[in-house]
């Protein structure tokens, strides 16, 4: 099950868009957008969603109007269609849902000075609440002494002090999930307890020749009660130093039910209160692990009222990436509390965007680690991380490329050329490899006296662009419509043109013959412009800039197209100015 399209209506900034996203389970699926496009109104509509409707702040109302109702639909590739407002929400019914964004508040204290009064605005972290409720206190009634006399004569003898196993929360979430106890109070199950507990009291020797007896006697009979079985074998995989062998695997499952039983419901409070204990000491463990300022803040989870609460100093005390860090991977520990159903959703705010390569690292695989949890657990997680850093461009992601599913949230007006595509796919054939790269994707003063027919049509390649300088006509009328029409463009064209027009430029300033020769040699536009500054050419600020569109890879596999990203980035004001500028 994916997730088709998600539709956005009267959230913040957007009144309504359309995304067919297609995002897929227990993958990061990376949405694509530039600064200003609406991304935050994305992660909005997710973080507003009730258990019964949306519930928007004032300010997050489409142009602040109360009036413009909120929508998020979901359309899923099963065919249901899930619908929240603020009168319903069907998204809950398939999913729970947590956002991670920024903590970070504005807050304002009014002071007074000589008589005046004036604001003093700080950032603060908002404190994080990874419990609401702190559950009851409620501890195991297990006592290895009134245990062993529970049982009987022999109990002594060959029941084992488990008082540890009562401290393992893990273990005790699995029994819950995995083993049906009223199966125990069926008559048949009853019977066999009763006859095996007389039979095993009946017995006379040492604790190990008891054992013995009940490994040829009564184990068979405990392994046709299916869900005891299932608790000792449960049991048993934890490897606890006290579960020598399956026989005491038995025994302590025995023991296990037999707490169960005298407690009823406090039985289950119990299991609560320790599943918060892990939680708590997990997280307090992991922001141990890579809290940077340890020395000086001693930042871990603390009992506030009837919460567990992590309380950060402000915000200028730490770094912004010390900040991030801590408060993504606590929220991240929020979240796997929260996630209850089969199926959840974890939209991830741009908040990595400006992490050094250490953190990025560490985000990524908190991620990966998530997501393998999951997977293991036969459960679904659509990991949801937003972001202006496209991942084709950048090195921030460290993900492995089959394992990501990138998005663009907004759809640039272009066109891709197939021919200009076709030609890129086969510039490394040995035919032709020298020739392309030399006379299409880089500066060459000679086109007009270069002709590859040929070659282009045994490689199927467009005929009518065998003589570069046909081709790059074709270039300079995708640059004109570009810079001076409001219609569709190929961002692979610009990326040719702005490539080689600056190139020419340089090759132009260049006075001596060699060096313009050694010019032409040198691979790549970037290697270019150092040699030319290595010369003593004056290479303006904007030529090094443009590396964002002219460094874009034209090393691409058949079926690869980078012409989506690249468009975005295109589109951008600023870029296309500078642009203009080297063709004025």
């Amino acid at each position: 099950m994916n997730i088709k399209t998600i539709e956005l209506t009267n959230i913040k900034g957007i009144g309504h868009k359309l995304f067919a996203l297609d995002l897929v389970p227990n993958k990061p699926n990376i949405l694509v957008a530039p600064n200003g496009f609406g991304k935050s109104s994305f992660a909005i509509a997710f973080d507003s969603l009730r258990s019964n409707k949306i519930e928007l702040d004032d300010n997050n109302y489409f142009l602040k109007d109360t009036r413009n109702r909120p929508i998020l639909k979901l359309i899923l590739t099963t065919g249901e269609i899930l619908i929240a407002d603020d009168t319903q929400n069907t998204i809950s019914d398939f999913f729970d849902v947590f956002v991670i964004n920024n903590q970070t508040k504005p807050k304002s204290v009014v002071q007074s000075f000589g008589g005046r009064p004036f604001a003093k605005t700080t950032l603060d972290i908002s404190p994080t609440t990874l419990i609401k409720t702190i559950p009851t206190k409620v501890s195991f009634d297990y006592n290895s002494a009134r245990m062993k006399s529970k049982f009987g004569i022999n109990g002594g003898k060959i029941l084992n002090n488990v008082t540890d196993l009562f401290s393992c929360g893990y273990l005790f979430f699995k029994i819950e999930k995995d083993v049906d106890f009223t199966r125990f109070d069926l008559k048949s199950y009853k019977n066999a307890f009763e006859h095996a507990l007389l039979a095993i009291n009946d017995q006379k020797g040492t604790g190990n020749s008891i054992k013995e007896w009940i490994l040829t006697n009564i184990l068979q009979s405990f392994k046709e009660l299916n869900e005891f079985k299932k608790l000792a074998d449960l049991v048993n995989s934890f490897g606890f130093p006290e579960v020598k062998d399956e026989i005491d695997a038995y025994l302590t499952a025995w023991q296990i039910l037999t707490v169960k039983n005298a407690m009823g419901v406090n039985f289950k409070k119990a299991c609560k209160y320790l599943y918060y204990l892990d939680a708590k000491d997990d997280c307090a463990k992991t922001i141990q692990s890579f809290n940077p300022v340890k020395e000086r803040f001693d930042i871990k989870p603390e009992v506030e009222g009837n919460s567990l609460v992590v309380k950060w100093p402000k915000a200028h005390e730490i770094s912004n990436g010390q900040r991030d860090i801590l408060t993504f991977i606590t929220l991240l520990i929020k979240s796997r509390q929260n996630f209850k159903k089969k199926d959840c959703i974890l939209v991830i705010d741009e908040i990595f965007d400006y992490l050094d390569d250490a953190n990025l690292i560490t985000f990524q695989y908190y991620i990966s680690t998530f997501i393998d949890e999951m997977k293991k657990n036969k459960r679904r997680i659509f990991p949801i991380l937003l972001t202006h850093l496209d991942p084709l461009f950048f090195n921030h992601f460290c993900f492995n490329d089959t394992k990501i599913k990138v998005s663009y949230l907004k759809e640039p007006n272009i066109k891709s050329n197939q021919n200009i595509l076709k030609i890129i796919y086969k510039r490394e054939d040995h035919t032709i490899q020298s020739q392309v790269d030399e006379y299409y994707f880089h500066y060459h003063p000679t086109i007009d006296k270069a002709d590859f027919t040929n070659e282009f049509k045994a490689l199927k390649l467009n005929a009518d662009w065998a003589k570069p300088e046909l081709f790059f006509k074709k270039i300079q009328r995708e640059v004109r419509r570009y810079l001076f029409e409001n219609d569709t463009f190929d961002p692979l064209a610009i990326c040719f043109g702005v490539r080689v027009q600056i190139e020419k430029l340089i090759y132009e300033l260049i006075t001596d013959p060699l060096n313009k020769t050694k010019f032409l040699t040198t691979n790549g536009t970037k290697n270019k412009l150092n040699f030319a500054q290595s010369i003593g050419i004056h290479i303006p600020e904007t030529y090094f800039l443009l590396g964002i569109i002219y460094n874009t890879s034209l090393h691409l596999s058949e079926g690869q197209d980078i012409s989506k990203p690249l468009g975005l980035k295109l589109e951008n004001g600023t870029i296309k100015q500078m642009i203009r500028s080297i063709f004025s």
